[in-house]
């Protein structure tokens, strides 16, 4: 940590406490978002996905986002009001990759998978090439690759608080597991699904159907470790529950899901829908929509936390992402913008009228 962003974190931690803690302070920094930072990614293409990193709490200040045949990664936090680029990575054509365009990525929980001693980042990604790659951040390279899908790979997810599983989803009709300390399938199961979306403990997954349909699978208990002698049978008939969708307009949901964490699909494919983004507590979730707005919602009463737009552009939000103390919300929008939104703490008479109000919300709430 550089002495600026010690001066900051210290002014941060005032403020938290001025305010009332941590919860009322995300509440304010949502209310007094301001477009700071606009980035252009040298490939001049849609991002098709922004990801922060959950999986590691001394590790939430990178994010990482893939477009065309690159995905980078950025540090969010230790440069002060800037974003530096970490790492960057480009598929291109090896002995062993067709290389090509890159549609998903996935933080994997590194812990108990890594050997180095101050801990690693690993970050998968995957596209119309058939392969995963696993990139480690501290050596900005490959160190692993998972091959066996036969055709484009359209989804990745991994449990944040499971060491070393990934899950995929590619065109084959294939859903694979994976394990970071070996590069072999855990376990396989057959699918028509557009999406998935896999739970933080690591138990199960959920898969998102062209009919509208959703599916749930257990994850054996074999795939959470090293991997058996004789491996894990793949399972292409496996025991899974289906989950009603509820619909407001017709009572059941028949579109196809083409996002799980994501929101919606304007045209184009699956290359080109649109992800929203969450806390990693799951109380605020972002998204945009097809003319470049950017809104913040509560996911417990469903109440609107803030709206904002970039400036001079009017393109679909492709992806979203929110730092875990919603201090920055991260938008890509248009041909390979990205734009962050930052807390601009208010003028003091302002910002001592606030907390004043809330606190007299509290005592007439305690009152009661």
């Amino acid at each position: 940590m550089n002495a600026e962003e010690a001066s900051l974190l210290w002014n941060r931690k005032d403020e938290v406490d001025q305010i009332g803690g941590p919860a009322a302070h995300r509440q304010l920094a949502l209310k007094h978002l301001k477009l700071k930072t606009v980035i252009k990614e040298s490939h001049a293409s849609p991002v098709h996905q922004l990801m922060f990193n959950y999986t590691n709490e001394s590790m939430q200040n990178l994010f990482a986002t893939v477009g065309k045949d690159q995905a980078t990664v950025y540090d969010d936090l230790h440069m002060g009001d800037f974003i530096a680029v970490v790492v960057n990575f480009t598929n291109q054509k090896t002995e062993q990759t067709m290389g090509g365009d890159l549609h998903a990525c996935t933080w994997v929980n590194a812990s108990q998978v890594t050997k180095h001693p101050h801990g690693d980042a690993l970050l998968a990604v995957a596209g119309s090439d058939h392969n995963i790659s696993l990139i480690s951040i501290v050596e900005a390279r490959v160190v692993s690759l998972f091959q066996g899908h036969s055709k484009a790979v359209v989804d990745l997810a991994a449990p944040s608080d499971c060491p070393g599983l990934l899950v995929s989803l590619s065109m084959d009709g294939n859903i694979r597991l994976w394990h970071a300390s070996h590069q072999e399938c855990a376990a396989s199961y057959s699918s028509d699904a557009l999406s998935l979306a896999v739970s933080p403990d690591g138990s199960h997954f959920v898969t998102g159907g062209k009919k509208g349909a959703l599916h749930m699978y257990q994850i054996p208990d074999q795939c959470w470790g090293p991997m058996p002698p004789d491996g894990i049978e793949a399972q292409t008939s496996p025991e899974r529950e289906q989950l009603n969708l509820e619909c407001s307009t017709s009572g059941k949901h028949t579109e196809g899901i083409d996002c799980m964490v994501p929101s919606c699909s304007v045209g184009g494919g699956l290359s080109l829908r649109c992800r929203f983004g969450a806390t990693p507590d799951g109380t605020y979730i972002c998204v945009g929509n097809t003319t470049g707005d950017v809104y913040v919602y509560n996911t417990s009463d469903g109440n609107r936390m803030t709206h904002v737009a970039p400036i001079k552009v009017s393109a679909p939000v492709r992806a979203c992402g929110l730092s875990p103390d919603c201090r920055h919300l991260l938008a890509v929008v248009g041909n390979g913008f990205i734009f962050r939104f930052e807390y601009r703490r208010p003028n003091a008479q302002a910002f001592d009228k606030e907390n004043m109000d809330a606190n007299m919300v509290e005592s007439d709430d305690a009152d009661d």
